[in-house]
């Protein structure tokens, strides 16, 4: 796949011309009539922009065509309207969907002549707006004017977004194309959740009633869920027995189906477990990890014990006693059957090598918490909001629990089938307990005010966490590798199998690990400081404003930190050339220790680095791909402070204290 791609942006770099025609044809399908309804054009032309920002093609050149495409199609679209006028009405697709033209005429009438500038930015009538104006008789000079003024600003407006994500993806190729891609999935993550809390609460929304009306008609004919179908049908019959059933059963179901599962040999969810496991870990990088604990504290338990003790006191000083229950009800079942279900079913976890934690997995106790809490304070507060809006609520809570849900994922601590069958034993409950709730109370008076009093508290809550206690819980969920027991001889003689490459996670193996040092690395940095080399100014919040300063030189940038096996560099020195480029050398910690002296084998690479400008606005260095010349310095550089490296090998670069 690598090299397919690489290929592919080659033809782009070497036939400029027709990638130009391939520009204009993407931006005249996605203006002109009905054939833009059909073609991805916002996504096509943000792939054409993230080129530009790898260097394959030219802004301005990239610019004319898409602009020569959208003024084109436009116009074909206006003149097919002014052809044809009412017949349009007849034809397809118009004559079996006729609301696509009759939105786009209620929007022309609405803006007038401003409707086809607006309308390029608008999606849902983008694709017919041209046609309407000819339809209803535009003046062709307005049109062309607003076509021409439109079209200038729609093509920077939908290349740099493609821009702006391509240079990340260059910077990130540099530095952390692992959190990159885990942000990437993260967004698309929170997208699908949100997208799909709306759409099914929109969907059901207006049958919720005839929902639980048949669901209890059911439960009533049954003689084991009478009790249960009163309790959440009923608002006159009490309903703690009811749901005090409800929750066994929830419970003795989820237990009875983790057992089948276990029993049945080699299922397809093992599988599906163990892929995304190893998937997850292949992402690791420093900065995944700090964004990844800042969204699994969510569901620590003391933040929730604080969340469920704030709300549980202010309904407490309302004296709103069923509310207060029903509160009881949803924090104690995500607080106690975790527990239960976990030491009766006793499904060992992942084996991350984190400490720590309890040694069973399912369910995820941090998802199921935080669904149960978070979840019912939701049900709280949409009674309040307006009926179309309550799904903000629903919405907001499933982003969060689906985010700590990956982070659990991610961290290693466990499997996708832990945090699925937790999800899904929440909203059971969640959803009864919702029912019996809206139907046994009226709704709160001062929901906002207790939505902004609890959030700040609990925003207060996770920022004073983060500060006391981040490094330690990322050095938690952090566990060094074990320790590998080398002899020298296999060492020196290369057989030992270790790692030649820095591990890429786009496998591009371009970065090799041809240094090997044993000894105290505080001795190495110091011996080559005195030959030129200094610790060099690694990218941080304090100095990343220097990317968007292009004038500086590549000395006055940052170096950006690179990943292997997860971990950041343990040393990092840079040394000015004469030329203007710069040296920089990398060392990571390694497994492996030396079986007679347990010193350890530090691994690493020296590269040059050049610097690149991106529309004159970002500049970053980038490493040059020759790592022959760069060694050959450090080499001699070695000789001159006493260092020699060892006389029989030459590549690696093999050094011994």
């Amino acid at each position: 796949m690598t090299e397919l791609f690489n290929q592919l942006l080659e033809w782009v770099a070497n036939n400029n011309f027709w990638a130009g025609v391939a520009v204009f044809f993407v931006a005249f399908s996605e203006s002109v009539a009905i054939l833009g309804l059909l073609v991805p054009g916002v996504v096509l032309m943000f792939g054409f922009g993230a080129l530009i920002a790898t260097g394959t093609l030219e802004f301005w050149p990239v610019y004319a065509w898409a602009v020569a495409g959208a003024v084109t199609g436009d116009g074909l679209s206006f003149w097919i309207g002014r052809h044809f006028q009412d017949q349009l009405r007849g034809f397809w697709p118009f004559s079996r969907h006729p609301r696509t033209l009759e939105r786009g005429i209620d929007f022309f009438q609405r803006y007038g002549g401003k409707s086809v500038a607006i309308g390029r930015f608008f999606g849902p009538v983008r694709a017919v707006i041209p046609l309407v104006a000819g339809m209803l008789g535009m003046p062709v000079w307005r049109f062309i004017i607003a076509n021409l003024l439109s079209a200038l600003v729609w093509a920077p407006a939908y290349l740099l977004p493609g821009v702006v994500l391509g240079a990340s993806l260059e910077l990130a190729s540099e530095v952390a194309f692992r959190l990159v891609l885990l942000l990437l999935l993260l967004l698309i993550t929170v997208w699908l959740v949100f997208q799909g809390v709306r759409g099914f609460y929109r969907l059901t929304h207006s049958h919720t009633t005839q929902i639980v009306q048949t669901l209890c008609s059911w439960g009533g004919r049954h003689r084991g869920f009478q009790e249960i179908a009163r309790a959440l049908g009923n608002p006159k019959h009490p309903e703690i027995k009811g749901l005090t059933q409800l929750a066994s059963l929830l419970i003795f179901s989820t237990a009875l189906f983790a057992l089948l599962a276990g029993l049945l040999p080699s299922q397809p969810t093992q599988t599906l477990d163990t892929m995304l496991h190893n998937s997850l870990q292949s992402l690791r990088a420093p900065w995944s990890d700090e964004l990844m604990v800042h969204f699994t504290r969510l569901g620590d338990l003391s933040i929730i014990l604080i969340f469920a003790g704030t709300v549980g006191l202010s309904l407490l000083l309302r004296r709103d006693w069923r509310t207060l229950g029903y509160w009881l009800a949803a924090t104690l079942f995500g607080l106690l059957v975790p527990v239960l279900l976990k030491y009766g079913l006793r499904i060992p976890r992942p084996e991350s090598g984190v400490e720590h934690l309890g040694p069973w997995s399912f369910p995820s106790a941090h998802v199921l918490r935080s669904l149960t809490v978070y979840g019912f304070f939701a049900v709280m507060i949409a009674r309040s909001i307006l009926r179309d809006w309550r799904w903000l609520s629903y919405g907001f809570v499933a982003v969060a629990v689906a985010a700590i849900g990956l982070s659990r994922l991610y961290l290693g601590v466990h499997w996708l089938t832990d945090v699925v069958g937790s999800l899904l034993l929440g909203l059971a409950w969640i959803s009864a307990l919702g029912i019996a709730y809206h139907r046994h109370t009226q709704p709160a008076t001062h929901p906002m005010r207790l939505t902004l009093g609890v959030t700040g508290i609990l925003l207060l809550t996770l920022t004073c966490a983060a500060w006391l206690h981040q490094e330690e819980t990322v050095r938690r969920f952090q566990p060094g590798p074990a320790s590998v027991s080398l002899q020298e001889t296999a060492w020196i003689s290369g057989e030992a199998d270790l790692p030649s490459y820095r591990h890429d996670v786009r496998g591009r193996f371009n970065h090799p690990l041809d240094i090997q040092f044993v000894g105290d690395l505080e001795m190495l940095s110091s011996q080559l400081q005195l030959l030129g080399w200094q610790p060099a100014d690694q990218l941080s919040w304090s100095n990343l404003l220097r990317l968007l300063s292009p004038s500086l030189s590549l000395q006055e940038l940052p170096v950006l930190p690179q990943v292997h096996d997860g971990r950041h560099e343990t040393l990092l020195l840079a040394k000015p050339l004469a030329d203007g480029g710069r040296l920089v050398l990398r060392v990571w910690s390694s497994a492996y220790r030396m079986a007679d002296s347990l010193q350890p084998l530090w691994l690493g690479n020296v590269a040059s680095q050049r610097k690149v400008v991106n529309l004159n606005i970002l500049s970053y260095p980038v490493t040059v791909e020759d790592f022959d010349t760069p060694l050959s310095i450090l080499r001699g550089d070695l000789v001159e402070a006493g260092l020699s490296p060892m006389p029989s090998t030459d590549n690696p670069l093999m050094i011994r204290q």
